[in-house]
Formats: C-alpha cells, sequence, structure tokens
C-alpha cells in the first residue's frame, strides 16, 4: 500500500506540472507543487520504513537501489520546482521517474540477507555516495533533454506557449554542469569507498570486477564531458549530447550488469 500511495503521488503531480508546462495556469503550479513535496516526504517515509523492517539502509538490491536513485533525483529537483525560471523541469522528470518507479514497484519489499557487521559501514556509505551521483546524472540528463528541445525550438523559431515556459539555455546549461562537477565527486568518492569496504571483506577483484567496470565507464563518462568542457571549452548542445549518451551507457550498464551478474556485489556477495 505504501509503494503504492508513493506511485499515486508521482503520477498526480506528473499530470499537474504537464498540465501546467501548456496553460502555465498558477493555481495549477501551486497544487503540482505540493504535491511534488507530498511525494518526496511520503517516498522518504516508505525508505525509511522499509529500512527499518529490513535493519539496514534498502539498497541491496537493483529495485532498490533504482528506487533510492529515483528519490535523490526528486531531492535535487525539489529546489528547482521553487524557481520560476526552472520549475516546469519538473514535467520531463516526474514522468520518467513515475515509470520507472512502477517497473521496480513490485520488488521493492524483497529482503535479502543481513549485513555482516563488517560491512554496516563502508557498504551504505560506498552505496549511497555511488547512487547519488547516478541521481545526479538523472538530473543532469533531463536537463539536457530539456536543453536540446529548447535549443532546437528556437532555431526554428516556433515559439509557443509550453516552449515560453522552458528555462533559458543559460539556466539549463549550468544547471548541467552543477550536476556533472557534483556528480562526478560523488561518484569517485563512492569508488574509493567501494575499494574499503571490500578490502574489509577481503573481496577478491574477481568477484567484484563486474561492477567495478560498469563504475570505471560511469566515471570515465563523467570525465570525458567535465574534460571536454574545461580543456576544450565545450557548452551547451555539445555537452547535452554526451549526457544523453552517457545517460542511456549507465541505463546499459546497470540493467546488463545485474542481469548477467546478479550477485557480483552487494549483500549476495557475502552471505
Amino acid at each position: 500500500m505504501a509503494v503504492l500511495a508513493v506511485l499515486s503521488l508521482y503520477f498526480l503531480a506528473s499530470i499537474g506540472f504537464i498540465l501546467y508546462l501548456f496553460t502555465t495556469n498558477k493555481t495549477l503550479l501551486g497544487v503540482a507543487r505540493g504535491l511534488f513535496i507530498l511525494c518526496v516526504i511520503v517516498h522518504l517515509c516508505f525508505i525509511v520504513s522499509l529500512g527499518m523492517r529490513m535493519y539496514h539502509l534498502p539498497v541491496v538490491s537493483p529495485p532498490q537501489a533504482l528506487n533510492m536513485m529515483i528519490f535523490l533525483a526528486s531531492v535535487v529537483f525539489t529546489p528547482l520546482i521553487w524557481r520560476r525560471a526552472t520549475t516546469v523541469m519538473a514535467a520531463f522528470f516526474l514522468p520518467v521517474a513515475t515509470f520507472s518507479l512502477g517497473l521496480v514497484a513490485p520488488s521493492l519489499t524483497y529482503e535479502p540477507g543481513l549485513f555482516i557487521e563488517s560491512s554496516r559501514y563502508w557498504y551504505p556509505l560506498h552505496t549511497l555516495s555511488v547512487i547519488s551521483g547516478e541521481a545526479l546524472f538523472v538530473v543532469a540528463f533531463i536537463t539536457s533533454v530539456i536543453y536540446l528541445i529548447h535549443e532546437r525550438i528556437i532555431r526554428k523559431g516556433t515559439i509557443h506557449t509550453a516552449a515560453s515556459s522552458l528555462p533559458p539555455l543559460a539556466i539549463l546549461d549550468r544547471i548541467l554542469y552543477a550536476c556533472l562537477c557534483a556528480g562526478f565527486v560523488s561518484i569517485t568518492v563512492g569508488m574509493i569507498l567501494g575499494g574499503l569496504w571490500a578490502s574489509s571483506l577481503d573481496l577478491s577483484f574477481v568477484s567484484i570486477a563486474p561492477k567495478v567496470s560498469a563504475g570505471a565507464i560511469m566515471w570515465f563518462v563523467f570525465a570525458f564531458t567535465l574534460h571536454q568542457r574545461f580543456a576544450i571549452g565545450w557548452k551547451g548542445s555539445r555537452t547535452a549530447i554526451i549526457t544523453v549518451i552517457g545517460f542511456f551507457v549507465m541505463i546499459i550498464g546497470f540493467i546488463g550488469i545485474n542481469i548477467v551478474f546478479p550477485h557480483a556485489h552487494g549483500i549476495g556477495l557475502i552471505l
């Protein structure tokens, strides 16, 4: 029931922001913002309750990791919806979040075994750091999509109500840059903490190689995007295109690794 409540709130908030995108009705915007905040609060309560039942952070399965990623991305979007210039970004993010949450909702209550004592510290820190980086990359992806759509509309000269509500390209570029920088730091810290976690359990590299490889690819995407921006001066659409490509690389890696190597990393590895 709790998962259904969260999913329903995300869906209603999605409808609210999509309608606002095309109508710019201020009353509708107030309702949509209220629903979004309620989404975040109820989602947090669900994660806390799930963690209390499991006696550890609920991120030990792919569905739980994706659930946490959606929540953290929602937290990042929270201040953006209160700024007039960026509030319609929720109309692009919430449908993706709702669809993704709907896919994993039936599996969120799956509870694998308990942590062993030595993994109680490094593992949650490592996982949260990596998922935070991925959540920031989700925000960067949504921002990139909006940037490319808005830029195309401007080039075609077809300005209409929905287009006039989109954030200015300069603001989108700053948000994209901030997300990439913060995400890169978070992913880097997560990889270091992951090494400390593996070392504390004397895990062989072979047993965690698939996830390490996936993390390295993700780190490279961040690093390459930032390098091109600093070293060559790539901004705007070029950064947005690289980010979109990198996002699909992340999705393919997330799905592929967890299908082919379901126990390559996490609690299932150490039970």
